[in-house]
């Protein structure tokens, strides 16, 4: 690809349109979720989950929290007592036994559990926004919710040379694999102490008029967990064209999902521009794989990926109409291996705060991330 290619507006319609908005702004959410999570020792994550669960309320939220928190510590105690009134004839079996020390878990932390977790962050950081002199702030942005957010793998579309050598320059704890080196292309990124690469392959799309494909990352993590990560970032436009061939760039990559050997995980998405009517035509989501925000709640504050109702990055001249829609999705394929417990627990957005220097956003797309417990 030679030189950067002009991305094509998008005119999405109100076919996703479906769901209750959070009542709250992206910066006044992501604000409350803070005050929760320094109220409770927590994080956002699961603040975003609580104060979801309590309209938003963020005194309700902290009372619910520690509600759960005094029940747990009581569920503790209960069993604890249980075991000091075990029937006789139970300690006399075992005393026939060597001495054991017996060690109570307490209730779990979930400030410790959320460090356990597996965090999958995608984001198209839209490197074709045409505002002069703002990529260098916007890319700083984006590195600065990374290092925030610390998530294992980052996917990242629409990434442009000037983008990309900052972000492997200013988060050096990650290594990288590119789908191309000039023009626009698609990003992963490793923590590196998580993981060992066995290959990195590059597919091109048949069909594509955008020069778009498919990066596909082999690796292993934690020594233990054997994975295949894979971004994309589908064609682009309105037109029918397009249309049929978003469908069948979908199509492969469910195809290499459901190819994969049985014992991987296999873990893909991006911003694949699809609308719902494609994914019908492209036959659904196959048995096997899951859409992860459907899977962990369809919760809908985080239905609408690309939304110029939340987010003003690109102009649109109506202010009786603005579109938003669900262009950036994550899909997962779970490993056959019973000995992998590997499950999504949580999906939310990032990205969600103007950079005060622009008065913009990171990008006219908002970051989607989904965790995992290992």
């Amino acid at each position: 690809m030679t030189g950067i290619l002009k991305r094509q507006p998008s005119n999405s319609t109100s076919e996703d349109d479906e769901g209750i908005e959070c009542p709250l702004s992206g910066a006044e959410a992501l604000a409350v979720c803070k005050e929760f999570a320094a109220a409770t020792s927590t994080d956002t994550g699961l603040a975003m989950m609580m104060l979801q669960k309590n309209e938003w309320n963020l005194e309700k939220a902290i009372t619910a929290y520690n509600n759960s928190i005094r029940s747990r510590s009581k569920s503790t105690t209960s069993a604890k007592q249980v075991k000091l009134n075990a029937p006789a004839e139970a300690d006399a079996k075992r005393a026939k036994t060597k001495d054991v020390t017996t060690v109570t878990v307490p209730a779990e932390d979930p400030t410790l559990k959320a460090k356990t977790r597996f965090k999958l962050l995608s984001w198209n950081i839209d490197g074709l926004d045409e505002q002069e002199n703002t990529i260098e702030i916007r890319t700083q942005g984006v590195v600065d919710v990374i290092k925030r957010e610390e998530p294992d793998v980052v996917f990242l579309q629409e990434v442009i040379p000037v983008a990309f050598d900052l972000i492997r320059n200013l988060l050096p704890e990650y290594d990288s694999y590119t789908g191309s080196n000039e023009g626009y292309f698609v990003v992963i990124l490793l923590r590196r102490k998580l993981f060992q690469v066995q290959k990195s392959e590059i597919i091109a799309y048949p069909g594509t008029n955008m020069e778009r494909n498919l990066l596909v990352v082999h690796a292993t993590y934690k020594n233990s967990i054997e994975m295949d990560l894979m971004t994309s970032h589908h064609e682009s436009g309105t037109e029918e064209l397009a249309s049929r061939e978003r469908i069948e760039q979908l199509k492969l990559c469910f195809k290499h999902m459901l190819d994969a050997p049985a014992h991987r995980i296999v873990l893909f998405g991006g911003d694949l521009n699809v609308r719902e009517k494609e994914l019908q035509k492209a036959g659904s989501v196959p048995s096997g794989i899951h859409d992860l925000w459907i899977e962990t709640g369809k919760r809908p504050e985080c239905a609408y990926t690309w939304d110029m109702n939340r987010n003003t990055n690109v102009y649109y001249p109506s202010d009786t109409y603005r579109p938003r829609a669900r262009f950036d999705r994550l899909y997962y394929r779970p490993s056959q291996e019973s000995t992998i417990q590997f499950k999504p627990v949580y999906f939310e957005l990032e990205g969600l705060e103007k950079l005060p220097s622009i008065k913009r956003f990171c990008s006219d797309h908002w970051a989607i991330q989904a965790y995992f417990d290992i």
